[in-house]
């Protein structure tokens, strides 16, 4: 198969023949469909993160599994799916326990310390793997397995109540979809952007008021994430 190799920090990366992985127990084959482009790519290019290197980053991933690796019974063949950072832990350091797994030592990450999906195909925890919803594309569902869990991540801990307003700061690669997510959980939800070119996309996205500056955010309780 082929993959986009990251020789070492620094490294540019290559595009390579390589074998096609085998899936280990509790592990699945995906046949990649999409893979986003996030910038932590380019912070582990850089050495900025910790990422095993050579490796094959990607942190978006989707496609369809099409192998099963022995005791799987959570998943099958044909199952359109999307990978997380965050693939395995311990379960049984502090931060396990404590419900913060991302901090835990000892985590298989896509494409930290585990191939993840710039190539052909990547293996996969089958437990950590979630199954995309039918009429969903895979390329608009690849983002949300970053991108998007950073947002909602944000508005799930802010914990805002019924009737609270929220703003979301700047219209972006993240920001676009806050906007989205706050007007579907039923917020008033104001977009704050200096960007006059997208006033226009923030109201079609659902924003219900479109601010520039704190002038624009003088009514109380707003909630900005």
């Amino acid at each position: 198969m082929k993959a986009a190799i990251v020789p070492e920090v620094n490294g540019k990366w290559q595009l390579k023949d390589i074998p096609t992985p085998k899936p280990e127990p509790n592990q699945v084959l995906i046949k990649m469909h999409a893979s986003g482009i996030c910038y932590t790519d380019v912070h582990m290019t850089q050495g900025n993160l910790p990422a095993r290197l050579p490796n094959t980053l990607g942190h978006e991933p989707v496609g369809e599994i099409v192998e099963l690796g022995q005791s799987v019974t959570t998943r099958k063949i044909g199952d359109r799916v999307g990978v997380p950072w965050t693939q395995h832990t311990c379960g049984r350091c502090e931060w396990c326990q404590r419900g913060k797994s991302l901090f835990c030592l000892d985590q298989v990450g896509t494409g930290v310390n585990i191939a993840g999906g710039h190539a052909e195909y990547m293996v996969a925890y089958a437990d950590a793997t979630q199954q995309l919803p039918e009429g969903l594309e895979y390329e608009q569902a690849a983002p949300i397995f970053c991108a998007g869990y950073t947002v909602y991540s944000g508005l799930r801990i802010a914990e805002p109540k019924p009737h609270e307003r929220i703003a979301v700061v700047g219209v972006g690669g993240l920001g676009h979809l806050a906007i989205q997510y706050a007007k579907v959980c039923g917020f008033e939800t104001i977009a704050i952007t200096h960007s006059k070119d997208k006033e226009e996309l923030a109201y079609k996205l659902g924003a219900d008021a479109v601010a520039s500056d704190g002038k624009g955010l003088n009514e109380n309780k707003i909630l900005v994430i």
